[in-house]
């Protein structure tokens, strides 16, 4: 697996939680910008320098500039998991529901259309697991 592909695909997630409550939060754009810079590493999950972290950034702007739906974005995530859940390593599972749940935390708490979201993503890769 590609680890651009992974961070694509996050961008495509975190966009989606945030999204979760019809529009995303000044708060929420801030905690994935901070999450981009200080703790998502291609270094810690991928073994290699190679930068592509920003490509979680890129994607999760895109889809703002575009007013994509959060369940598109959300489904887009969970069919990329499902076709490459077996290279998910214990690390990226975690950094990627750390991810999720940092977002939804960012602005006034997690909200239940949020912890909908983060539950079915949660059973889907224990599910697979």
């Amino acid at each position: 697996m590609e680890n651009r592909e992974f961070y694509v695909n996050l961008g495509r997630l975190l966009y989606a939680v945030a999204m979760a409550d019809g529009e995303v939060q000044d708060e929420e754009l801030q905690a994935m910008y901070r999450m981009v810079i200080k703790e998502l590493s291609d270094e810690q999950l991928f073994n290699q320098e190679h930068v592509n972290v920003f490509h979680t950034e890129f994607e999760f702007e895109a889809l703002m500039d575009r007013k994509a739906s959060k369940q598109e974005a959300f489904d887009s995530f969970i069919a990329y998991f499902d076709l490459n859940h077996s290279h998910f390593t214990p690390e990226m599972k975690s950094v990627t529901l750390h991810a999720v749940e940092k977002i939804a935390s960012s602005f006034q708490g997690v909200v239940a259309s949020e912890r909908m979201m983060i539950d079915a993503l949660k059973k889907r890769i224990n599910m697979l697991d």
